[in-house]
C-alpha cells in the first residue's frame, strides 16, 4: 500500500508532521500526477470543502503504523516511534522531495490555500 509508505517516509524526513500536514502534502502529491498521468498516486478519499480537505482513509491507516502523538503547542503532531523500511519508486520519491522543497516554507494558511486554489482540487 503506497500511501503507508508515503505517510512514513514524511514522518521520516519532516521528523514528525500533524496529521493535517500529511493530508495537504498527500493532496498535493495526487494533484502532481493528475498532471503528469492523469489520475491520482493515492486510493485515499479525500471529502472535500470550500475549507479544506478530510480523508477517512488517512486516518486509518495513521492508525495502523507505529506513532507516537507529540503534545507541543500550537497542535501535536505525530512522529515514528521505529524506523520501518519504506519502498518508493525512485519518480515517487522524487516528485515528492521536489513538493516538500518547494511548501517547506509555507504555514498552515500558505498550505491549506495551495490545495484549496489548485485548479485540480475540484479532480481529487
Amino acid at each position: 500500500m503506497i500511501e503507508k509508505d508515503l505517510i512514513v517516509y514524511l514522518l521520516r524526513e519532516c521528523n514528525g508532521l500533524h496529521p493535517f500536514h500529511i493530508s495537504r502534502i498527500l493532496a498535493l502529491l495526487d494533484m502532481e500526477y493528475i498532471k503528469k498521468i492523469g489520475k491520482k498516486l493515492t486510493s485515499l478519499d479525500y471529502e472535500k470543502t470550500e475549507y479544506g480537505l478530510t480523508s477517512n482513509k488517512l486516518a486509518e491507516i495513521i492508525k495502523e503504523l507505529p506513532v507516537e502523538k507529540i503534545e507541543a503547542k500550537p497542535y501535536g503532531y505525530l512522529v515514528l516511534k521505529e524506523d520501518i523500511p519504506v519502498n518508493l519508486p525512485d519518480d515517487v520519491e522524487n516528485t515528492l522531495n521536489n513538493l516538500l522543497d518547494e511548501i517547506c516554507d509555507l504555514n498552515d494558511t500558505e498550505l491549506n490555500l495551495r490545495v484549496l486554489k489548485s485548479p485540480l482540487y475540484k479532480d481529487l
